[in-house]
């Protein structure tokens, strides 16, 4: 059944899914190998054009954040074959972005995270004339991203912004097939109290209304310590949070089935995180239940190998894993910071700890699936 519906998808959602693929069968190695993680997003800053209430972001201007030309020495280090995501904040702000976007393509594959609002013709055509330019993700909240418009109320023209984000996925879409490019136009989107009820209608305002190639759907992270752009302490790893427990649960599961039986019917591409169950696969049962417990179950999922397959760095230069625990900063230089003790030692408590409270919800858990 697989097979047949990797035969319908364009070539975009094919090597959307090659791409998660590698980087799984990747991790795999390195964690037997305790090797260099292969993905590596950068946080470019952490200032941003909005001020969503639901970001988890800092967006406070920092004193010690890096600088262009210290991204593109960052870039120069890595090794052969890594990845690199360009996020927030939102990346598009900061000075630069150009020549580092333009460094990392020359050497790397490259993804970018974006509210959008910042896109322009001049820029789309820019960015596609590097063929390593893999995914542009778009944050879509409701059908015309009105939820950001209520988060940010000081906004007074949002309608009118949204209106040149929607034109610009038009714009992009369009002169990625004039010019052959396969780079994945991806539409992200957290579940909310505020939009459990709408889930299907977004995704259908994604992929049909936008002509994204792809929808993923993000759950609220149940620990703060999670991607975090503020640094914790390595114990804290260990502290219980309760994870958010949605109001409307039901209605998410509703929604998110009928978004299942349209993927399949149209032979669409979608994402859950964490991969709770499959919004693809008709051979799977759906059953998000895990989601919805303010509790970690370890018992229900497989062990993490996500400190081997991805990094952040941040705006401040500091390295850290899934969990905002410094390692290092990338100012020290790349093998001190990976070869270094506290790095080690993160990795051998994952690793034979197994999960831990930090863990709480984490979009990289994948649950044991029963057969």
């Amino acid at each position: 059944m697989k097979n047949l519906f990797m035969s319908k998808v364009d070539s975009s959602q094919i090597d959307r899914q090659k791409y998660h693929e590698d980087l799984v069968k990747y991790a795999d190695k390195a964690f037997e190998k305790d090797d260099f993680p292969k993905r590596y997003c950068f946080i470019l800053t952490n200032l941003c054009n909005l001020a969503c209430t639901f970001c988890f972001q800092e967006r406070k201007k920092k004193h010690d954040a890096m600088t262009k030309d210290e991204w593109l020495d960052v870039i120069d280090s890595l090794p052969v074959g890594s990845r690199i995501t360009l996020t927030g904040g939102e990346p598009v702000v900061f000075r630069g972005f150009k020549e580092i976007f333009q460094r990392a393509c020359e050497k790397f594959e490259v993804n970018i995270i974006t509210n959008g609002i910042l896109l322009t013709e001049e820029l789309i055509n820019f960015m596609l004339q590097f063929e390593n330019f893999k995914v542009l993700s778009i944050s879509i909240d409701n059908r015309n991203n009105s939820i950001r418009k209520i988060a940010n109320l000081k906004e007074k023209n949002w309608d009118q912004k949204w209106g040149h984000v929607e034109k610009m996925m038009a714009y992009f879409q369009m002169k990625k097939k004039e010019v052959g490019h396969t780079c994945t136009l991806d539409s992200k989107t957290t579940i909310l109290d505020e939009n459990a009820k709408d889930l299907f209608d977004i995704h259908l305002y994604c992929l049909e209304d936008l002509n994204c190639d792809t929808h993923a759907f993000q759950f609220l992270k149940g620990h703060p310590i999670q991607h975090a752009d503020i640094m914790f302490k390595k114990e804290d790893i260990f502290s219980k949070h309760d994870a958010h427990i949605y109001k409307d649960f039901d209605s998410i599961v509703s929604e998110l089935k009928k978004v299942k039986v349209y993927n399949i019917r149209n032979k669409r591409w979608g994402f859950l995180h964490p991969s709770a169950s499959s919004i693809m696969d008709p051979a799977e049962e759906f059953n998000i239940d895990l989601m919805n417990k303010k509790d970690l179950d370890r018992k229900a999922f497989k062990p993490c190998k996500a400190p081997w397959q991805s990094v952040h760095i941040n705006t401040d230069g500091n390295v850290f894993p899934c969990m905002a625990i410094p390692m290092g900063n990338i100012r020290e230089g790349y093998d001190r910071v990976f070869n270094g003790q506290r790095f080690k030692e993160f990795r051998d408590i994952i690793r034979n700890e197994g999960l831990v409270e930090g863990c709480n919800r984490c979009g990289w858990l994948k649950p044991i699936k029963e057969k």
